[in-house]
């Protein structure tokens, strides 16, 4: 039976401010929670993307008993399988030499065509080469493709950046060289040592375990320490040109970094975050493609800015909290805290130092 005359109750402001405010609260806590593990997932894949890496370099390995190397203007290298390929000219980044190790021939292949150029017909072949064989992609053009496996999801850059592309040497920091190109966030070990140009006098540096640690004079040249019999002092497991191998690695391959996360910042000026698009590294890129240890692990965060307004300085980085991932050279995956001790950065940087390394 229907009593005529009743009404409907309906929620009071009150009510309706109690519910709005349970729901936010309610979001408030679900947030950080789906944060966290859309963060742990795109570790997972850093994770993995570096397992991937350190396959790739070993199977490479097994090929020509050296890891995956660079190559500068036709350089030989001495270090390793004399069968490795010998191209005639140009500068090839590692990460061209992993390729078919790694799911990407059919690139590899199209690149490939152009180790044979003469370098009297091209001067500046290489991988900011503009011009094509037939209907193959010019390397330039090939250099503008992102590759997963060389990306870190965490990282907020981009797939596709706008970083100086190779071939320092024949004049590779002006266009056509420069652009749009596939990034980089993972960089093969080049060690401790002063890697960059001399006149970064205002990095600060403990001094290195074995007393053999690199400063360039203020003033000098960079080019002179860089290139002259490719830096003899270079500690690491990459080179500017060629790469080491297992039997290089004194250390152990459990305690010594083949590669680890780079994300290209640069230093600033000590009190601010100084981040410039144009300095990102890509992977046609073999200067961005190799790099030091020898500065502190840097989250973006300005205490791990160094330099006086100077853009040259790089360092492990990452958007992880806490740390780095990094692949050492027996094909594990770590990951490496921010406030790991100096000494220990410096003893897994480094293959032939033979200190202890510690708990890292």
């Amino acid at each position: 039976m229907i009593r005529l005359g009743s009404k409907r109750r309906a929620f009071t402001l009150i009510e309706l401010l109690v519910v709005i405010a349970i729901i936010a609260i309610l979001i408030a806590l679900l947030l950080p929670a789906v944060q966290q593990a859309r963060e742990a997932a795109r570790r997972t894949q850093c994770k993995n993307n570096l397992k991937q890496l350190g396959l790739a370099a070993h199977n490479y390995h097994d090929t020509y008993n050296q890891f995956p190397m660079n190559w500068y203007n036709g350089q030989n290298d001495t270090q390793g399988d004399p069968a490795n390929p010998n191209y005639k000219n140009g500068s090839w980044p590692w990460t061209v030499a992993a390729m078919p190790y790694m799911d990407q021939a059919n690139l590899y292949n199209q690149i490939s065509q152009y180790f044979s150029v003469a370098n009297g017909d091209a001067p500046n072949i290489g991988m900011g080469y503009t011009g094509t064989i037939g209907t193959t992609p010019s390397p330039r053009k090939m250099a503008e493709q992102p590759i997963s496996v060389f990306l870190c999801p965490s990282n907020d850059q981009g797939s596709i950046r706008t970083g100086q592309i190779v071939e320092p040497d024949n004049g590779g920091w002006n266009a056509p060289y420069s652009g749009p190109a596939g990034g980089l966030d993972y960089v093969g070990n080049m060690g401790h040592i002063w890697a960059g140009w001399k006149d970064c006098d205002r990095v600060p540096e403990f001094p290195s375990a074995d007393g053999k640690f690199v400063r360039g004079s203020s003033g000098t040249p960079w080019i002179s320490e860089r290139w002259n019999n490719d830096n003899p002092n270079i500690n690491g497991v990459f080179m500017f040109r060629g790469s080491k191998g297992i039997r290089d690695i004194n250390d152990g391959t459990s305690n010594t970094v083949l590669f680890f996360e780079s994300m290209h910042w640069r230093g600033g000026d000590g009190a601010k975050f100084n981040y410039k698009p144009a300095d990102v590294a890509n992977w046609a890129s073999a200067l961005g493609a190799v790099h030091t240890m020898r500065h502190p692990i840097n989250l973006k965060n300005p205490a791990y800015q160094y330099g006086d307004g100077d853009v040259r300085n790089w360092s492990p980085s990452s958007l992880h909290t806490g740390g780095i991932q990094a692949t050492l050279c027996d094909g594990s995956v770590r990951f490496i805290s921010e406030n790991i001790d100096n000494e220990v950065r410096y003893n897994i940087s480094v293959r032939n130092d033979r200190n202890v390394v510690g708990e890292f």
